[in-house]
């Protein structure tokens, strides 16, 4: 019985979730109310309130389930590709930016950014998000791909990250484009050793031959 009740439990949480995730993308966190999503999902403020003490921790539990999904999408891309760097990072970047393109909360969480104030709340958790995402890529670059300079790992990590979080606020290509150009961009990265030279120029070959 206690486990049918805690199954019971979790679908209900489920299920305000999924309905405060409609409110705020439509109409923005700010316009929450928590007599409205109870009405939305059937319950009673009571059953609401027992679940979620306030509307802040429906607005938490929304951050923590979003980014839980946007970071086991993530991992799923690498773990398709695990002996090829190019297209591991190429299908974690493209299933972010598509997530990000058709889902606000994490658009906001990933870039602290929002149309009229949308997510205004949530948006204040963007730093812890982007610290983890980078975290976790750097713990799974280090596992996958142990031969990369640690140097170049972290820099090529960071710059996945970044890229990524500014082509969703602003990009003119479309995710699978922009995908492959970043990609493009951390493997070079990742590859580099710091010891490469600068290929002579024409002054230099001048300049060698006496001219």
């Amino acid at each position: 019985m206690p486990r049918f009740r805690e199954t019971v439990r979790t679908l209900l949480r489920e299920r305000l979730l999924d309905a405060a995730y409609e409110a705020v993308a439509d109409r923005g966190f700010d316009k929450l109310r928590m007599a409205h999503l109870a009405g939305a999902v059937g319950v009673s403020r009571q059953t609401l309130y027992s679940e979620f003490p306030s509307k802040e921790a429906v607005g938490e539990a929304l951050f923590q389930r979003e980014l839980e999904r946007c970071l086991v999408g993530i991992q799923a891309g690498l773990d398709a590709h695990r002996d090829d760097l190019r297209a591991a990072v190429e299908a974690a970047v493209g299933f972010t930016l598509t997530l990000a393109g058709r889902n606000p909360l994490i658009k906001a969480m990933l870039t602290s950014t929002g149309e009229d104030g949308l997510l205004s709340y949530l948006t204040t958790r963007s730093a812890a998000a982007f610290e983890l995402a980078t975290a976790m890529a750097d713990a799974y670059v280090t596992e996958a791909w142990p031969g990369i300079d640690p140097v170049a790992r972290e820099l090529a990590v960071d710059a996945a990250v970044r890229l990524t979080a500014s082509h969703i606020v602003q990009s003119t290509s479309s995710p699978e484009e922009s995908a492959r150009r970043i990609a493009d961009t951390v493997v070079r990265v990742a590859l580099s050793t710091g010891d490469e030279k600068m290929p002579p120029g024409p002054d230099t070959d001048r300049v060698a031959s006496g001219k």
